[in-house]
């Protein structure tokens, strides 16, 4: 019981020491890092309120706790730079805005003197970026809004847009869907200023894999891109009635391709620059059917054809008529051999009955028999 007593009794006389080395005085003194300090010292150190300059023209004024920039506090860099805001353990560290000598302003969360967690940076030319930052990059969650009026707003990361986000360019355009290193990447939705619609994959900043294009006159395409255009296989409903799905390059039908039209008439075969191109079988509504070469939309080559009536033949044609040889048969038989010029019977003829007899020849001119 002696024993503890005095071993009290030797605290309280060593509590006056221990206050007197804490006291604190105005003074001036050399920092750790070569700053002349003048303010509040204790034990040879700054502690409290002061201001330190250095040699090359930076200047820092606020508190300190044992000789290290502690609590609030302004530092002002010899190139115009300046920090203002909380500090801890000589680091920018706490809430704090930094302007920058480009004039950019950065008005958020610090860790250890760099931006991170919350922040608004509001830079020169009127962009602002709201959201959360990592080792001075916009890195999370954060809305980018540039002085147009234009906006990201979505996940970053290292910087770049990031994961999910949505683009608005302020003139009716947006995308809204998968971000990878800046460029929309991943499935997503494009709503173009005119009122187009496109949902579906992209690459690169294009679409790029399987895609719905939605037209704003109704049309809707439903199939495969590349680089940015219609290729490979697809459907294309149109506002028209009209129907197609095959084949596409480049935006163009292209390849094997089915296309209905609303009259009810329609061609299987090639296609080549968005027309019947190559062999193919054109079918109409009535019955009709012509079956052979096909050049920018029309019959061109040999064809044979199957009508309605049961009539057929087997002609030449050019340019959607018949130029050239031609035989025709009816649904009795009777057979005409002759020849076309520009869709009319023009040259000698043989007119010939189901068993093959000759009933009638001779000539034809213009379309005319002579």
């Amino acid at each position: 019981m002696i024993l503890k007593q005095y071993i009290l009794f030797l605290s309280f006389l060593a509590l006056p020491c221990q206050l007197q080395a804490q006291k604190v005085t105005i003074g001036t003194c050399t920092t750790k890092d070569g700053g002349e300090y003048n303010g509040e010292i204790a034990a040879g150190k700054p502690h409290g309120k002061g201001k330190t300059v250095w040699k090359d023209g930076d200047w820092f004024e606020g508190e300190y706790v044992k000789g290290k920039r502690e609590g609030f506090g302004v530092y002002t860099f010899a190139d115009g730079e300046k920090y203002e805001g909380q500090w801890m353990q000589d680091h920018q560290h706490g809430r704090g805005t930094y302007y920058f000598a480009n004039n950019n302003q950065y008005v958020g969360l610090w860790f250890r003197d760099v931006q991170q967690g919350h922040g608004v940076m509001h830079y020169f030319n009127g962009d602002v970026y709201d959201g959360t930052w990592k080792e001075n990059k916009r890195d999370g969650k954060g809305r980018y809004t540039f002085a147009s009026g234009a906006y990201y707003d979505g996940e970053w990361k290292d910087d770049k847009k990031e994961g999910r986000g949505k683009f608005d360019w302020g003139d009716g355009a947006s995308y809204d869907g998968q971000w990878q290193h800046d460029l929309k990447v991943g499935k997503g939705t494009y709503r173009y200023a005119n009122g187009d619609v496109y949902v579906g994959q992209f690459i690169g900043d294009l679409m790029h894999g399987k895609g719905i294009y939605r037209f704003k006159n109704g049309d809707v395409y439903e199939g495969d891109y590349v680089r940015g255009e219609r290729t490979g296989t697809g459907i294309c409903r149109y506002a028209n009635g009209d129907h197609y799905s095959g084949g596409f390059l480049v935006g163009d039908k292209h390849g094997q391709g089915t296309h209905t039209w609303k009259n009810g008439n329609t061609y299987v075969g090639q296609w080549q620059k968005d027309q019947p191109n190559g062999k193919g079988k054109l079918t109409t509504k009535q019955g009709d059917l012509i079956d052979g070469t096909f050049k920018d939309g029309q019959p061109d080559g040999e064809c044979i054809g199957h009508l309605a009536d049961g009539s057929k033949f087997k002609a030449t044609y050019r340019n959607g008529v018949r130029n050239g040889h031609s035989i025709e048969e009816d649904k009795d038989g009777k057979r005409f051999e002759g020849n076309y010029v520009n869709g009319k019977r023009d040259g000698s003829y043989v007119e010939k009955d189901r068993n093959g007899k000759i009933t009638a020849q001779g000539t034809y001119v213009n379309g005319r028999r002579q």
